[in-house]
C-alpha cells in the first residue's frame, strides 16, 4: 500500500492533495492513503476561530471547508489526528473519532482503526503535566486557559491505549514526539537545524513521557510524528525482556524507571541524505524520489520576477516575529513562537519540565524489535512535509482501502466509559490489571456476540435502517456517515460559541450501546 505521511497541515489541505497528485503523475502510480499527524486546522467558517489555539493574528480560514462544504473532495482516503492548533469545538464532537467531511477521517483524542488490515493507532494533542491527570472538563465556548488545557493529551486517554497490545504491523500517529526519541537518531544534523532544541535534548525534556511508554508498550513498525516543525528519522530498538507494562491513569503512566536514555553512536544514526556509508537496515528508506517538498508549479503559480507565490492555503506563522513575540510564546505553543521567544531572550520550554520526565526515560538496548521514528515539517514551500512510504498491507482489498474499527479498541472504549470524566476531577481508575480484565470481557462479548450495527441493506425505501448482530469486520462507513453539523464558510448562521450534538458520535456510542457524554443533546422539554 502507497501511504503518504504529512507533518502539520495548518489549513493546507489543498495543497497537501496538490503535492500527492503531482507525485502520482510524475511516479505513474497511485496512492492509497494520506495519513496527516496534527495541527490539521478542520476550521469550517469563521466562528470556528475562537475554539483555534492561534493569535489572531495568524487567522486565515485555509481550504477545509472546502472539503466540508462538499465544493471539493478528498481524493483518498485520509486519516487525521489532532495537533495544539485545532478547530477544537469541533474535534470534540468526534471525540470517539468520525468523518470530518466526506473520506476525511479523524481517530479521536485516541484511536485505532484498521486499514485494509493495516492497524493504525492515534493520539491527538501535546503533554503539558498539568493537565495530564485532569478531566476532559472544557466546554465551548473556551477562555484563555481552556482553549489551550483542551488539547492536552490526559491519562485516561493514554491508559486505553496502553490496553492495547502489540501486534504486527502497526502504525503509530502522534503530533508531539516521544520524549528521547532526538537520541536515537542522527543528533548533530537535528541540533545544526533546531539548535533551540539542544537543552531540551540534552535533559531528556524534548517531548512526551507517555508517548515513550505507548512506544515501547505498543512497539509499533512505524511512528510518525510532526509538532517541531523539522525533518527528522530515527530508529528505536526495543528491549524485548522488559516491555512496560499496561499503565492506569497514576502519574506512574507518565514514568518507567530511573535510568537515563543513551544516544546512539554516529554509526548508528538515522539520515535521510544520501551516503556512501553501507545502509542501515533499521533505516526508513528516504530517497530524493519520495520526497515532495512543494506543491505542483502550476497550480502555485509565480509571481512577478520568478519564485513561488506565497502559499494561499498556509496560515502563516512566520519565523519573524515583532516586539511582543516572547510575551505570546509564554502561552501559545507554537513551535516556531517558541524558538523566536527563545532567539529573543525569553526562556521558554517546547518539551516537557525535567521533574516530570526524569524517570520516564531509561536505556534500551537493542532487542529484535525496532520502530521506525519520522517526523516532519509543516507544510509549506521550500519544507520537508511529506513522505511517500510502501507499506505492506496484510489483507489488501483491491480496490479502495477499507476503513474498518478495530475490535479490540471498541471493547477498551466500552470498559473504560464509566471513568470517561467531562469535569475537571478525573474519576479514579481500577488497578490496570483489572481493566485487563474487563477489557478482556468486553471483547469476548464483541467477539462471541458481535455489534448491533445498520444492516448492508442501507436504508429502506421509508427511510428507515434495520439494525442487525454482526461478528465480521465493521467498515467504519457502515456506522457512522459524515452528516453535517455547523454551518459552511458562506452559509447561514453558526456563532462562535455554538456546541452541536454530532449524529456520528450519537452512531457510534449506539454500537456500543454506551452513553454519549459528548455534547449530548439537551432533554426534551417536558
Amino acid at each position: 500500500m502507497k501511504v503518504a505521511v504529512q507533518g502539520c497541515s495548518h489549513g493546507s489541505l489543498t495543497a497537501i492533495y496538490d503535492s500527492i497528485a503531482r507525485y502520482e503523475l510524475t511516479k505513474r502510480t497511485t496512492v492509497d492513503l494520506l495519513l496527516l499527524c496534527g495541527d490539521f486546522q478542520a476550521l469550517r467558517s469563521a466562528a470556528d476561530f475562537a475554539s483555534l489555539a492561534v493569535p489572531p493574528k495568524y487567522h486565515a480560514l485555509g481550504t477545509f471547508h472546502k472539503y466540508y462544504s462538499g465544493k471539493r473532495a478528498a481524493p483518498l482516503l485520509t486519516l487525521v489526528i489532532g495537533g495544539n492548533h485545532e478547530a477544537s469545538n469541533y474535534m470534540w464532537e468526534l471525540y470517539h473519532g468520525g468523518w470530518l467531511a466526506p473520506n476525511i477521517y479523524y481517530l479521536g483524542a485516541a484511536g485505532s482503526v484498521y486499514v485494509d488490515g493495516l492497524r493504525i493507532i492515534g493520539a491527538s494533542g501535546i503533554y503539558k503535566d498539568h493537565d495530564y491527570n485532569k478531566g476532559h472538563f472544557e466546554k465551548v465556548p473556551y477562555d484563555r486557559g481552556t482553549l489551550r488545557s483542551v488539547y492536552h493529551i490526559r491519562s485516561y486517554d493514554v491508559a486505553k491505549l496502553m490496553q492495547l497490545r502489540k501486534s504486527e504491523p502497526t502504525v503509530f500517529l502522534s503530533h508531539d514526539w516521544p520524549v528521547s526519541i532526538a537520541k536515537h537518531g542522527d543528533l548533530r544534523a537535528l541540533l545544526s537545524r533546531k539548535p533551540f532544541f539542544r537543552d531540551e535534548i540534552e535533559h531528556n525534556t524534548l517531548g512526551s513521557p507517555p508517548l515513550l511508554n505507548l512506544l515501547k508498550h505498543i512497539q509499533p513498525a512505524y511512528w510518525f510524528a510532526a509538532h517541531l516543525h523539522v525533518k527528522f528519522a530515527a530508529a528505536f530498538h526495543h528491549d524485548h525482556s522488559s516491555a512496560q507494562p499496561a499503565a492506569g491513569t497514576s502519574r506512574s503512566s507518565a514514568q518507567a524507571s530511573t535510568s537515563t536514555d543513551k544516544p546512539v553512536s554516529a554509526s548508528s544514526a538515522v539520515h535521510t541524505e544520501p551516503s556512501a556509508a553501507v545502509a542501515n537496515p533499521d533505516e526508513i528508506a528516504i530517497s530524493d524520489d519520495d520526497e515532495f517538498d512543494l506543491v505542483p508549479a502550476d497550480r502555485r503559480g509565480t509571481q512577478v520576477g520568478g519564485g513561488p507565490m506565497p502559499n494561499p492555503d498556509e496560515i502563516a506563522i512566520d519565523d519573524e516575529f515583532d516586539d511582543e513575540v516572547v510575551a505570546e510564546a509564554a502561552v501559545d505553543e507554537s513551535i516556531d513562537v517558541a524558538e523566536a521567544g527563545r532567539a529573543h531572550g525569553g526562556q521558554v520550554d517546547v518539551g516537557a519540565p525535567a521533574a516530570e520526565v526524569a524517570n520516564a526515560v531509561r536505556v534500551t538496548k537493542k532487542g529484535e524489535g525496532v520502530t521506525r521514528f519520522l517526523a516532519l515539517d509543516k507544510c509549506g514551500p521550500g519544507k520537508d512535509f511529506i513522505q511517500f512510504l510502501d507499506i505492506p498491507a496484510p489483507r489488501p482489498s483491491g480496490g479502495a482501502p477499507r476503513l474498518t474499527y478495530d475490535p479490540h479498541w471498541l471493547a477498551i472504549t466500552r470498559a473504560f466509559h464509566p471513568y470517561l470524566s467531562t469535569s475537571v476531577r478525573q474519576l479514579p481508575m481500577p488497578l490496570s490489571s483489572e481493566l485487563a480484565k474487563l477489557v478482556d470481557a468486553e471483547l469476548t462479548r464483541i467477539r462471541e456476540h458481535g455489534l448491533l450495527v445498520p444492516s448492508e441493506a442501507g436504508l429502506a425505501d421509508d427511510g428507515t435502517v434495520d439494525l442487525v448482530w454482526d461478528k465480521g469486520e465493521i467498515e467504519v462507513k457502515r456506522v457512522q456517515r459524515f452528516w453535517p453539523t455547523a454551518p459552511a464558510e458562506g452559509e447561514p448562521g453558526g456563532a462562535a460559541d455554538a456546541w452541536y450534538t454530532n449524529p456520528q458520535t450519537e452512531a457510534f456510542c449506539g454500537m456500543l450501546r454506551i452513553e454519549n457524554k459528548i455534547n449530548p443533546a439537551p432533554a426534551a422539554a417536558p
